[in-house]
Order: structure tokens, then C-alpha cells, then sequence
């Protein structure tokens, strides 16, 4: 492989590299859901707390078991208002299963508002989730689509002003040692540098 590919070799490896981490990024950040599902576990759990006070206190009427899933409800607040709620379901049961029916009725309703205040929760972390997902891919992407608008203007200006050079001074040489005497570096608007090695080259040539 001569330089000039070498060299592009180079960047198309860096380009693929950094494309390569993008997708893993991305892979990363779609993996999430799982985490959000065990994030949304002690809400799942309240509802089902909920669930079962209902049954106790509509069907079975059975105060051990709605006392039971009361206690764990009390033990598993974590959204804003469930303490309320809570309080006043423990408030008013009592007189519920005597036979009240205005305690029955707001025991129910105190209940439902639980369960919707859990529900709501594991929505809104779901869209919060999601948010917070799509910031991230932007975050890896951008950096990604980044690095590659500067490498791709890079190695145009690597190409223009240094491997075509160089290209073209390799080939006048090898033309040379194949017979033809005629082949000179041309004078283009190239690096100084570059321009006084093509001149030097074409003296050298001309002398001989």
C-alpha cells in the first residue's frame, strides 16, 4: 500500500471507530428500559397494595387482610401526596368495615386515588425516561457527526496540499527512472516548502 492510501486508510479507521462508538452509545441508552421497569417496581407494588385493600374492603371484607396490605402500603411510600392518602385511608377504615357507609365510601375513593397517584408516577417516569434517552443520543451523536466534518475536511486539505504533492513527485520520479526525461514537477499554488522541493527537483533534473 503506497502512502497516500495508507494515510486515508488512517482516517477511514478513525471515522469507523468513531461511528462504531456512536452505535454503542445509542445501544447503551436503548437498554434503559429494563433499569426504568426496576425503577417503577415500588410503584407496581403500591398498586397492588391497592388493588388488594379494594378487594377487602368491597368484596371480602376481610380487615386482617385489608390491615395487612395497609401496613405495606404505609411501608412503600415514595411519590409525593401517597403519605396523605395513606393517612387518611388508615382514618377512616375502621368505621368502614363497622358498617359506615359515607367511611366505606371515601375509604374507596382515598384507595383509588393511590392507586392513580402510582400510576401517573410510572408514566411519568416512562416520558421522563424517554426524554432523557433522546438527550443522550444527541449528546453521542453530535461529537460523532463532528469528528466527521473535520476528518472529512481534513483529509481534503491533507489530500490538497500534501499527498497529491507528494504523489506527483513520486510519479515524475518513477517516470524518470522508466526512460522519460521529459515529465517536471509542475508549479502550482502549493506549500512553500513543498514548491521549493518540486524546484529543487526540476533542477536537478534539467542538469542532467
Amino acid at each position: 500500500m503506497n502512502f497516500s492510501g495508507k494515510i486515508y486508510l488512517y482516517f477511514i479507521t478513525l471515522l469507523i471507530c468513531s461511528t462504531v462508538i456512536t452505535l454503542a452509545g445509542i445501544y447503551g441508552f436503548q437498554k434503559l428500559e429494563p433499569s426504568i421497569n426496576l425503577l417503577n417496581s415500588s410503584n407496581t407494588q403500591s398498586l397492588y397494595y391497592s388493588e388488594q385493600m379494594l378487594t377487602s374492603i368491597s368484596a371480602k371484607k376481610d380487615i386482617n387482610v385489608f390491615e395487612k396490605y395497609l401496613t405495606l402500603a404505609k411501608q412503600n411510600i415514595t411519590e409525593e401526596g401517597e403519605k396523605e392518602v395513606v393517612n387518611d385511608i388508615s382514618a377512616d377504615y375502621l368505621a368502614a368495615f363497622k358498617g359506615n357507609k359515607k367511611s366505606e365510601d371515601e375509604t374507596i375513593k382515598d384507595i383509588t386515588d393511590l392507586a392513580m397517584i402510582n400510576r401517573m408516577a410510572m408514566e411519568q417516569a416512562g416520558i421522563n425516561a424517554k426524554k432523557q434517552c433522546t438527550i443522550g443520543i444527541w449528546i453521542i451523536l453530535f461529537p460523532s457527526i463532528f469528528i466527521w466534518i473535520i476528518g472529512i475536511a481534513l483529509l481534503r486539505r491533507l489530500d490538497r496540499t500534501f499527498i497529491k504533492p507528494i504523489q506527483e513527485l513520486n510519479d515524475v520520479i518513477l517516470e524518470y527512472n522508466k526512460g522519460n526525461q521529459m515529465r517536471r514537477c509542475p508549479s502550482v499554488t502549493i506549500s512553500k516548502d513543498l514548491q521549493m522541493l518540486y524546484d529543487g527537483i526540476n533542477n536537478i533534473l534539467d542538469n542532467k
